[in-house]
């Protein structure tokens, strides 16, 4: 060959392509066709939102990250199909005597990737479909259309099959988009080909014949640098990132990862057996009644398909405005038997136990006044704020974790074991009420002190899809907050609330924002700056010290926006995540029962006041988490005609003795136990041990089945093995709510 035939063909037979080179390549196109679907889908969130410049900076650098990482597992498991079969080919060449070069492995690494590489167009392809329909990556919908081609019934198709077909037939919505994202890719990879042809191989030989170790080295490296998506915390640093807006933090992910763990979820929990598991418990059609008696005696429930979706009398319950703005704070940890108390220095060394876990209503001030300057009132602000509240001192959380408790807050639904809802069915379709918020006009947002997703709950993925439009963590903090323990100081954080509001209310639209604290989470790390907490900093029950600090903290807050305004046409809700982590109690039941055991307060601005819809004063009916957002839906006049919330409105008591009967169904994901708990009476259900509490008695199964035993208990023990079985198989199901088919009669 020629000097000038070398020189228009860049690649001659020292060029040829070997498996390394192969590999480049196609390491590089599968994180071009990423980087080209995240660009194409760009104008989509821009059409939700105008990003700021930081904004639109962050979201392309943790895609990139993602795509990084996604390329480099694609590009591993095609070479390891390419070793397979070429490995295969060479035995068999070898048991034919035929000689066989390691430009067959080339050759297959060429092929491997190309199958990888259509599959991941394909992947891609359908993604960018669901994100232009409901600007979301693929979700549970789509693996269940998936599951049912797979396996067809006889049975009616279920609601994802039907959504999924109409809108594929749909060719002239998806059609056009199609046509562009594959021009986008298109055209990029064809850039690529040329640089890496002109550019990158000529270059990459020269070096080679340099220095013959450095290519080799640093491919290790870039794929080692791929494989950790150039960040510490691996593929799930896309989940931690700091992006408060919901619609570029969701177009940040990296559509396969999401995927990925959306297919692992759903397939994984049936192949432990844990919808067997709950079959076991009581038959579905049964737990479903009885259930249903439950949630509402005399409502009706017209559809089977989703055996929760109930009619709503919106006319009933207690209306204060329409559309107050929203003030609702989980304070981390808060157990209402620490309330009211005084804690005696001298006593050595912890709180009186018997006395705190003994007492199940609140006693105010302890009596004995005798060498007060030794004795710190725990929660004074607290105790007085109590008195300005509706306050219900038999409320309870309905799990025992933070995300379960955000879960049954935010969605009205139960608590289940296992990994929590959020973290493992963030893709399934729920009616929580930052959605049912934002069709009426609020403006809704969460401040955190910590990380996002710094228990991996993926608490950022479920409200971005729930209908939170922004998510402030602890990276959006001013660099002069303070920070101890897990977090943000309790204190930073509400200074930072206070910053929020104050921007909240320079708009005319309502909003809704809420927070949750940090500082009464062990270790229980707090600063130690007034006389109150220097005396309780040597005492041995460091919770007490970091609840005094968190009154303290909250007076200041609370106090400040009222005094200043800051609260008007407001309705404040104040309540716990779970009880006291460490669960402490006498007898075992009661240390059981404590991790539920938290206080709700609600307060209302005196704007919203009338004499007939609110009078402070202290609510001794039950009452659970699952009842905050039927009760705050009432209150602001947004409550919708049907809806599959297992709680219920509380705004009744706003003015008069109501809730008789309401009932709390509680979960501990610590303990592996259910519960049910009525004015009269709390019954935990262990299911390791088969262990039945009622109060301080322990039954056995045939214990509660015995005749003699109290009827009504075993009503209980029905009713709660129905509400357990019930609403993890519905949840499991995606059959509490489908927005495709409901969202037109809200």
């Amino acid at each position: 060959m020629s000097t000038m035939d070398k020189r228009m063909n860049p690649v001659d037979v020292n060029t040829a392509w070997s498996f390394r080179r192969t590999l480049v390549f196609w390491w590089m196109v599968f994180i071009i066709v990423q980087q080209a679907q995240r660009l194409f889908l760009l104008p989509e969130a821009m059409s939700v939102e105008m990003p700021t410049s930081g904004t639109l900076i962050t979201t392309l650098i943790a895609g990139l990250r993602a795509d990084v990482f996604v390329a480099t597992l694609s590009i591993g498991a095609a070479a390891l199909l390419a070793t397979i079969g070429f490995m295969g080919n060479r035995v068999l060449a070898q048991s034919q005597n035929i000689s066989t070069g390691f430009r067959l492995h080339a050759r297959w690494m060429m092929a491997s990737s190309l199958l990888v590489g259509l599959l991941l167009m394909g992947l891609l392809t359908i993604d960018m479909g669901y994100y232009v329909n409901n600007k979301q990556h693929l979700d549970f919908v789509f693996f269940e259309y998936l599951g049912n081609l797979m396996t067809p019934t006889a049975e009616t198709p279920s609601e994802a099959s039907l959504q999924t077909t109409t809108e594929l037939q749909d060719t002239t919505k998806w059609g056009p988009k199609l046509l562009g994202l594959f021009t986008v890719q298109a055209l990029m990879l064809i850039g690529w080909w040329y640089g890496f042809v002109r550019l990158v191989m000529p270059a990459a030989i020269r070096i080679k014949a340099a220095f013959p170790n450095v290519i080799t080295l640093g491919l290790i490296g870039l794929l080692v640098a791929g494989a950790s998506g150039l960040h510490p915390y691996g593929p799930w640093a896309v989940q931690r990132v700091s992006i408060s807006s919901s619609v570029y933090y969701i177009l940040a992910q990296n559509p396969v990862w999401y995927a990925s763990e959306t297919m692992l979820s759903t397939y994984l929990f049936g192949g432990l057996g844990e919808t067997s598991r709950f079959l076991t418990v009581l038959p579905q059609a049964e737990a479903i009644r009885t259930s249903q008696a439950v949630l509402a005696s005399e409502q009706t429930f017209p559809y089977p398909q989703y055996p929760f979706v109930k009619t709503v009398d919106t006319n009933h319950g207690a209306k204060i405005a329409d559309q107050p703005n929203i003030l609702l704070l989980f304070l981390e940890g808060l157990d209402r038997r620490y309330l009211g108390r005084t804690l005696n220095l001298d006593h050595p060394p912890h709180l009186d136990m018997k006395f705190i876990y003994h007492t199940k209503q609140y006693q105010g001030v302890d009596s004995d006044a005798s060498n007060a300057s030794r004795r710190i009132q725990l929660t004074p602000f607290l105790d007085r704020f109590r008195q300005r509240s509706i306050y219900f001192e038999n409320f309870f959380t309905s799990g025992d974790q933070t995300a379960r408790g955000l879960f049954a807050t935010l969605c009205s639904y139960h608590s289940k074991l296992g990994w929590t809802t959020m973290r493992t069915r963030y893709t399934h379709d729920f009616l929580c009420l930052p959605s049912l918020l934002e069709r009426a006009g609020y403006r809704n947002e969460m401040v955190l002190g910590q990380n996002r997703d710094r228990s991996y709950d993926h608490l950022g993925l479920f409200l971005a899809r729930n209908g939170l439009h922004e998510l402030l963590d602890s990276s959006d903090f001013p660099p002069e907050a303070t920070r101890l323990g897990l977090g943000m100081t309790d204190g930073a954080l509400f200074d930072f609330l206070r910053s929020r509001i104050e921007h909240l209310r320079q708009s005319d639209r309502p909003y809704f924002l809420t927070t949750l604290t940090v500082s009464t989470h062990p270790p229980y790390t707090v600063p130690v700056d007034h006389p109150d907490l220097q005396a309780l900093h040597i005492h041995d029950d460091r919770y007490a010290l970091a609840l005094r600090y968190l009154d303290l903290q909250f007076e200041r807050f609370f106090t400040g926006l009222e005094n200043e305004g800051l609260l008007e046409n407001t309705v404040v809700f104040v309540l716990g995540d779970h009880g006291r982590h460490e669960g402490f109690g006498i007898p075992d039941v009661e240390a059981k029962r404590s991790r539920f055991t938290s206080p709700l307060y609600i307060w209302i601005d005196p704007s919203l006041r009338t004499e007939s819809n609110y009078t402070p004063r202290v609510i001794s009916s039950v009452a659970s988490q699952v009842d905050i957002t039927p009760t705050i839906l009432t209150m602001a006049g947004l409550m919708p005609k049907i809806a599959p919330f297992v709680g219920h409105d509380l705004s009744c008591a706003l003015t008069s003795d109501c809730l008789h009967d309401n009932v709390a169904f509680v979960a501990s994901a610590h303990d592996d136990l259910i519960g049910i708990i009525d004015q009269d009476e709390t019954l935990l259900y262990w299911l390791e041990r088969d262990a039945l509490y009622v109060d301080d008695v322990v039954l056995t199964n045939q214990d509660i089945t015995n005749p003699n035993v109290n009827p009504q208990q075993k009503e209980k023990y029905k009713r709660m093995l129905g509400m357990y079985a019930s609403s993890n198989m519905l949840l499991e199901q995606n059959r509490i709510w489908s927005w495709n088919k409901f969202s037109g009669e809200l």
